[in-house]
């Protein structure tokens, strides 16, 4: 019986390994030279519309979503909205999104947010191929930002009032993650840290903005297995650090505008980002390419009572290491 608990263990630690590997290699993309490190879950994406743009969102990120992309973006809000996404995914995955975001006046804004992603029910075997049940595999990262504009500041002390209030803003993201993996019985694994992102986004005119974001300072996955082992010891996986730099143009063709980021981390991976959208009144077309592969979708926009709006909006991404394509789906409620 010991032996077979101690080969259990091994083979939950193994899948561990395993599962995070699937969450970031085959959830939307391949993060190329980052998808294998902690933290991937955090790497591919948020909201159908960034999605969709082939993730170029970092100078184009006024919305529900975009405090994932930069929290420097979160004064420029028109109205509060409360937001949700989910995906669609082949291999049992899971990865979905529920959050508030809202513009603090005169100058301000701030988000809160839950990512979620995940592999359920997977078959667990011990050494001798006997069923020993299921596990389960869950990421979090629990996370408030807050962004403020620089020159509306300056302004109240009678300082550069010629200068454009929404020139420059700058934000902070600070996230809670965790990792569980387990059979919600007997064997249970999880780890836990903390990390922040800066943003800052330029606008120096109004068809044009410019964006800046470093990611994932600090964050780390840290736990003990003591628990689970007969000789455990304290485990950190440390997050890549990513930065991006991007820019977002609304061409003098008032229905189209263009978004580029470049993206490239401390462990070696780099990403061109790039997306196009094409605005019809109320409705929306997106197409991306996001380093290797195309992505496209759509949105639509209404008005529920009054002040009250309702954004849908979708995104397709064709499978990339034939794992299946996946279909994401976002909601905005704005009032």
């Amino acid at each position: 019986m010991r032996y077979k608990k101690r080969y259990r263990l091994i083979l939950i630690k193994q899948l561990q390994f395993v599962i995070v590997m699937l969450v970031g290699f085959g959830s939307f993309c391949f993060a190329e030279g980052n998808g294998g490190f902690a933290g991937s879950f955090l790497r591919i994406g948020l909201g159908a519309r960034g999605i969709a743009m082939g993730d170029a969102q970092v100078a184009t990120a006024e919305n529900a979503f975009g405090s994932y992309y930069n929290a420097a973006s979160s004064p420029y809000l028109k109205k509060s909205t409360f937001a949700l996404s989910y995906s669609s995914m082949s291999l049992d995955r899971r990865f979905n999104y529920i959050g508030f975001a809202s513009p603090l006046k005169p100058f301000a804004g701030f988000s809160v947010g839950w990512i979620y992603s995940g592999v359920g029910d997977i078959r667990a075997y011990d050494s001798r191929g006997v069923d020993v049940g299921e596990i389960n595999h869950g990421l979090h990262s629990i996370q408030f930002s807050f962004g403020i504009k620089i020159i509306p500041m300056l302004q109240q002390s009678n300082k550069m009032k010629n200068v454009s209030p929404d020139l420059i803003s700058v934000g902070i993201l600070m996230k809670y993650v965790r990792e569980d993996l387990g059979d919600n019985a007997d064997f249970n694994y999880s780890g836990k840290g903390f990390g922040i992102d800066l943003g800052l986004m330029i606008k120096p005119v109004k068809e044009l903005s410019l964006g800046y974001q470093i990611k994932d300072l600090n964050s780390k996955l840290e736990s003990n297995t003591n628990d689970i082992f007969d000789r455990g010891t304290t485990l950190e996986n440390k997050f890549p650090i990513t930065q991006r730099v991007g820019v977002f143009y609304h061409t003098p063709v008032d229905w189209w505008a263009l978004a580029y980021d470049f993206e490239w981390s401390d462990a070696g991976g780099k990403k061109h980002h790039l997306g196009t959208e094409l605005i019809f009144r109320e409705a929306a077309l997106r197409l991306g390419y996001d380093d290797d592969h195309f992505t496209f979708g759509a949105g639509v926009q209404f008005r529920v009572y009054k002040k009250v709006g309702f954004i849908l909006d979708y995104a397709f991404i064709g499978d990339v290491e034939d794992e299946g394509a996946s279909h994401v789906f976002s909601w905005q409620f704005l009032f």
